[in-house]
């Protein structure tokens, strides 16, 4: 079956073949910009097939072997040259790539037949993208590391994608003045082109209603927030709120105005420097960018786990080492945006789901056992 893959699939293979074809891996300053002081010798590249590893060790040449279990086989061995180009040749593939998936011809074709590389992406159950033996310079000595990989070559830039399970699910108090039908209706379309969200949100405020978050859809997604921080629940869902009621886009805003209107009471009218939305959001990020995901259960063990490496959408590569995860987080929490997934809602028949298309079911207001429910959904992406 032939290489086939999206943008952010293919980047973990360009990645990879970059990286060895460099043998440097630079750390990141706040800008993306590589850190001429913090760089990491490549000394191996692994990359898990199917039923086999694959070790690219890098010396004067490229050399691959193919491992099972103890046993190793020379697959080839490739100047560092001829890798740089190879390289190449896929980031020109992911920028000029069509579609939701693609293949990159004929160097896929080559990759498969001579390299023995028979998929792009990692396997999901690890939160490894990419595992390196590096000489780590401030521990003096060979170390082998995973690192999630995040892509910012054409489109594919989510931090945190989309699902069902994202949407937070709050109910509406004081719903007296408030007709389930009528309201969905006549706010389908906003007469001042805000989003639909902002402007029920505030048609509800306007109304006197109250939103209070009740639960997470995916139980998994809130046991992942839960695991990370037992307040990040509650502090999604106002910073979700916030998203849409001010307009804002932006995570480091919203956690501007979390932080001026403490939702939560955490200070309780006092003035702090502690700054408990912003720490409890960044950790959110951190955890995204190292491969939390809303359906696959999230430990947080950082054992050899080294970092994140970006791929920037010049083709440049840098990476946050976790020695440096505060650089990390403020990266994240100035470069990062809540995305709008499509609602899916009906236009001819507001406050009920399309019969096709997308389907996450949110941003209406709804019933259930006499009660008034609102729904937004989680997305995160870099801007």
């Amino acid at each position: 079956m032939p290489l086939v893959g999206n943008k952010g699939e293919w980047s973990e293979l360009y990645v990879l073949i970059k990286v060895i074809a460099d043998g440097k891996l630079f750390q990141s300053d706040f800008s993306l910009n590589k850190d001429p002081d913090n760089v990491y010798e490549i000394v191996t590249a692994y990359k898990d097939e199917r039923n086999y590893r694959l070790d690219f060790r890098r010396a004067d040449d490229i050399t691959i072997y193919k491992v099972i279990n103890s046993a190793t086989e020379h697959v080839a061995t490739i100047s560092i040259d001829e890798f740089t180009t190879i390289s190449k040749e896929i980031l020109k593939g992911i920028k000029t790539g069509k579609g939701k998936t693609f293949p990159i011809n004929p160097i896929g074709e080559s990759l498969e037949r001579d390299l023995l590389i028979t998929k792009l992406k990692a396997d999901s159950s690890t939160k490894a993208d990419i595992k390196l033996r590096i000489y780590d310079h401030r521990l003096a000595k060979e170390t082998d590391l995973g690192f999630s990989i995040k892509s910012l070559l054409g489109n594919d830039s989510t931090l945190f994608n989309t699902g069902l399970g994202n949407n937070f699910i709050y109910e509406v108090e004081n719903r007296s003045n408030c007709d389930l039908t009528d309201f969905n209706k006549n706010t389908y379309k906003s007469p001042n082109k805000t989003s639909r969200l902002t402007y029920r949100l505030n048609e509800l405020h306007r109304m006197g209603c109250r939103l209070k978050f009740k639960d997470i859809q995916s139980r998994k997604l809130w046991k992942n927030l839960k695991i990370v921080d037992g307040d990040l629940p509650e502090v999604m869902a106002w910073a979700l709120y916030y998203r849409w009621f001010f307009r804002e886009p932006s995570i480091k805003k919203v956690t501007e105005l979390l932080e001026a209107n403490d939702p939560m009471e955490f200070y309780g009218g006092e003035t702090s420097g502690q700054k408990f939305y912003e720490s409890k959001i960044k950790r959110f990020l951190i955890e995204s960018a190292m491969g939390m995901t809303a359906e696959t259960p999230w430990i947080g063990e950082y054992d050899s786990f080294g970092g994140v490496i970006i791929a920037k959408n010049d083709g440049d590569i840098v990476c946050f080492h976790v020695y440096d995860f505060n650089l990390f987080s403020n990266y994240l929490l100035n470069n990062t945006m809540f995305e709008q997934a499509s609602t899916g809602e009906d236009e001819l028949n507001p406050g009920f789901p399309k019969s096709n298309g997308k389907k996450y079911y949110y941003g209406w207001l709804y019933e259930e056992q006499n009660k008034l429910y609102y729904k937004i959904n989680l997305q995160v992406r870099f801007t």
